[in-house]
């Protein structure tokens, strides 16, 4: 094992062992070497080298979103840093936990010419929950340090007793910093970000560790609520109750919390795949019972009769724009948020939050008699769209539709799915996945970048397999992430290829030019087949549902590389067939 000699860095490899956070993803680079060299040769650690930053961002975001504990990431000085932002935002607002460690020059070479050198301290703002900059060692590059005319670390004479009480003092100041920071991610689960200046020589190493680090965990204690019982009095009075549950880990409801939620007819559970929650009971198709409804001449009545009186949140984001709409336009009395989620007032309606976990919330409701048919009335609505969903796509031609059909009843139980974002998310919204698969998005910006990136570290992660299931422009736009030597070789890749972003055809305002095809729309004849071999994957094509079904009868099987199937479909068939759908389920 090696240590770096320069302190800071030895300190936070240090502070890493004493808090157990394994997980270290690095970008290669010159001044992160202390860093780099000292977490890769330490058996403490699993070190993963990715060389684009952004990718190397998502890779971190995905490993830690299935382990739930931070992940650190390490870059060079400069503009690497800039290249995590958009995995780091997305990680603020999934409150997903990462460590980011810039290594970065002396402040006081900083805006004066030298090259790689940018303001690091404090670029991610209000997109991180917390951010600082260590203090730079005195007592290495000493000689270094006292050359420039305009660095304020050493002043006046520079014996050594002097440099020993300040480096104790930046020791003790940094490690203070450090403990803060790592026990945040820890607590919140969110991305910290800590920018460490170092000043050259930046290869010398030692076998052993020359400083002790005092950082430990400190686990925040939840306090217990002493009102709970007048939320549960409320419930008891309402009569129209609705559950909506957002993105969640694995096993965010018992089996006790589901049968209470369940033996009241006042309350009705909605929720979408990223939830991870299964019960029959639960509907699990928003946007199939909503979308219809907003094209029928009698909507207003039947979006009266669903309304709530009380709306109780659990998990993270909500996918699905037409809930949202709906909840802003026919408001709730009350919004009660329950979880340590951040709230996040949706509805336009106020919020309370009640900081427990779910299963404490829901596992002490006490059963009342409660005359109510709340219930019964979406059960009714949800069966009567399925009636018509399975009519229509009885008779329906191969689309992006048929696609998300044929894998919601075909990708096997034994795979979790990681889905990019735009269209595929939603179209898995439609359908029931007849297997129950777990399903992970990046809903917190909810944008197209990374989502390879995050799938592939989701994998590494886990012990399932992952497929991954993407559109053309998701994928192409992080065909980077391919570039990774870690891939499991039963990971698997569909891409939806559609052209362009279809999702844009659906929308309103949608008009059919050129201006729209190349700037909004982003129309392109590229596929994945010579990226696939470039990167060693095995690759498959397929444009017709016999295609489809033909090839997914082997597609999961064991194999020695991994697995890129592609399915061309018509962009604009797509929408013009999701219209129709959605008119079809607007029958009474």
């Amino acid at each position: 094992m090696k240590y770096p000699v320069i302190p800071v860095a030895q300190t936070l490899i240090l502070s890493c062992i004493n808090l157990e956070i394994i997980d270290v993803v690095i970008s290669p680079g010159s001044r992160n070497v202390p860093l780099a060299i000292g977490f890769s040769s330490n058996q403490n650690f699993n070190c993963y080298s990715i060389v684009d930053e952004r990718s190397a961002g998502f890779f971190a975001l995905g490993l830690s979103q299935k382990s739930k504990k931070p992940t650190i990431l390490i870059c060079t000085s400069g503009s690497a840093l800039l290249n995590y932002y958009p995995a780091i935002s997305e990680a603020y607002y999934s409150e997903i936990p990462l460590i980011i460690l810039s290594a970065d020059r002396p402040e006081y070479k900083i805006n004066i010419g030298d090259g790689q050198t940018i303001n690091q301290p404090f670029v991610f703002k209000e997109n991180i929950l917390f951010s600082d900059s260590l203090k730079q060692d005195c007592i290495h590059g000493t000689s270094e340090i006292i050359k420039s005319n305009s660095q304020s670390i050493i002043k006046g004479k520079t014996e050594y007793s002097n440099l020993k009480k300040l480096q104790d003092f930046i020791q003790m100041e940094n490690e203070k910093i450090i403990e803060k920071a790592f026990n945040l991610s820890l607590n919140n689960m969110q991305p910290v970000h800590l920018n460490v200046p170092m000043e050259e020589p930046l290869y010398d190493f030692e076998n052993s560790p020359s400083i002790k680090v005092n950082v430990q965990k400190k686990i925040n204690k939840i306090k217990k609520l002493e009102n709970i019982n007048d939320y549960f009095n409320e419930i008891y009075k309402a009569k129209k109750i609705l559950i909506l549950i957002g993105v969640a880990g694995e096993n965010l409801l018992s089996k006790k919390s589901i049968e209470k939620i369940n033996s009241f007819p006042s309350m009705v559970v909605l929720k979408e795949h990223t939830s991870n929650v299964f019960n029959d009971f639960f509907i699990s198709n928003i946007d199939r019972l909503i979308g219809p409804i907003e094209l029928q001449e009698n909507a207003n009545d039947i979006f009266e009769e669903l309304s709530p009186e009380i709306i109780i949140t659990v998990g993270g984001m909500i996918i699905s724009k037409k809930i949202k709409s709906y909840l802003r336009n026919y408001k709730a009395k009350k919004h009660v948020h329950v979880g340590t989620n951040i709230p996040k007032d949706t509805f336009y309606s106020g919020l309370s939050h009640l900081k427990i976990s779910a299963d404490e919330f829901f596992e002490n409701i006490h059963l009342k008699n409660i005359d109510s048919n709340y219930f019964n009335v979406w059960q009714s609505l949800n069966k009567s769209k399925l009636e018509l969903h399975n009519r229509f796509l009885r008779i329906s031609n191969f689309s992006d539709l048929k696609v998300f059909e044929i894998l919601s009843q075909n990708i096997p139980k034994n795979y979790d799915i990681q889905v990019a974002n735009s269209t595929p998310v939603r179209y898995f919204q439609l359908f029931d996945l007849k297997n129950n698969n777990k399903m992970f998005a990046n809903r917190g910006t909810s944008g197209i970048d990374g989502s390879t990136s995050t799938a592939i570290g989701n994998s590494v992660k886990n012990e399932l397999p992952v497929v991954l299931v993407t559109g053309d422009l998701s994928f192409l736009y992080d065909m980077s992430a391919l570039w990774n030597k870690n891939i499991p070789t039963n990971f698997r890749i569909i891409i939806i290829n559609n052209s362009g972003g279809a999702i844009f055809r659906i929308l309103p305002g949608f008009r059919e030019t050129d201006l729209f095809s190349e700037f909004i729309e982003t129309k392109h004849n590229l596929s994945g087949r010579l990226l696939a071999k470039m990167f060693g994957f095995r690759y498959t094509r397929v444009s017709s549902k016999f295609g489809l079904n033909l090839v997914l009868t082997t597609f999961f099987r064991n194999s020695k590389r991994p697995k890129i199937l592609e399915i061309k479909t018509s962009g604009t068939k797509s929408a013009k067939i999701l219209k129709d759908y959605f008119r079809y389920l607007s029958k009474p």
